[in-house]
């Protein structure tokens, strides 16, 4: 008999305490805390070098346009912060994304996955949206010689917003607060969320095709070709108020 008991197998259950759940569920969200910014951060640096990427084809249209057009610069109007999208019905001078187009031939490219629509007036639709934004000093009516800008390695021309609009927007633009056909001023080259749409900076096209992310902070009024103040002003860097009068250097 006492043999027999001996050898019975005995059961017993097997599980966690509550406190070693307590344990395990704290150490997922400190590991989860830790890790989702990561992830996220990978995200975002996926997607700026994916705008990166576009940049660049817009930078080939762009030199492959200024070739083939007695090296001048694509055209955009004057006076306006705005224009038209590239429909094949508009004529030349009125936007950019019109002249460099054909050289691209995808209208993906005009759009960053950051960018989020216009929700109001002028949202986007179809193929005519893009959060590109050209400089109005040297995307002009005229187009610009390339030979006029001295240092085309340290001119943006093209610049990022985080909304994406049905035209092709100018940054900076003729000021419409003082305007001046002789002597034209322009205005809005790094206002509000402009340059702002990778973690604290954006993507940035230069006059001689070359592409790079930078710190909205670090944008400066002379990256545009601008002095502030007076034809001979200051060199204003960061942000600044839409309004704030920049004088062409060329």
């Amino acid at each position: 008999m006492y043999r027999h008991c001996m050898n019975r197998k005995k059961t017993s259950a097997v599980g966690f305490t509550l406190i070693e759940l307590l344990v395990v569920i704290a150490i997922i969200s400190v590991l989860a805390a830790i890790l989702f910014p990561v992830f996220a951060r990978a995200r975002d640096n996926a997607r700026r070098a994916g705008c990166m990427s576009n940049m660049k084809q817009i930078a080939l249209g762009v030199m492959m346009y200024v070739q083939d057009y007695d090296e001048r610069y694509p055209t955009a109007p004057d006076n306006s912060g705005v224009s038209n999208y590239a429909s094949a019905s508009l004529a030349p001078g009125v936007s950019w994304i019109k002249d460099v187009h054909p050289y691209i031939k995808n209208w993906q490219i005009f759009r960053c996955t950051s960018g989020v629509d216009y929700t109001g007036a002028g949202a986007p639709t179809g193929n005519s949206d893009s959060n590109y934004a050209a400089n109005g000093v040297v995307f002009r009516s005229t187009g610009l010689a390339m030979a006029a800008i001295p240092n085309p390695s340290e001119i943006v021309i093209l610049q990022e917003s985080p909304t994406a609009y049905w035209y092709a927007s100018m940054r900076p633009f003729w000021n419409v607060y003082a305007p001046s056909t002789t002597n034209p001023t322009y205005t809005g080259w790094n206002y509000g969320s402009f340059n702002h749409i990778h973690f604290d900076g954006g993507n940035q096209v230069f006059a001689d095709g070359h592409v790079k992310w930078r710190k909205q902070s670090a944008v400066c009024s002379a990256d545009y070709g601008l002095l502030t103040g007076s034809s001979s002003g200051a060199n204003s860097c960061g942000m600044v108020a839409l309004g704030t009068k920049g004088y062409a250097q060329f």
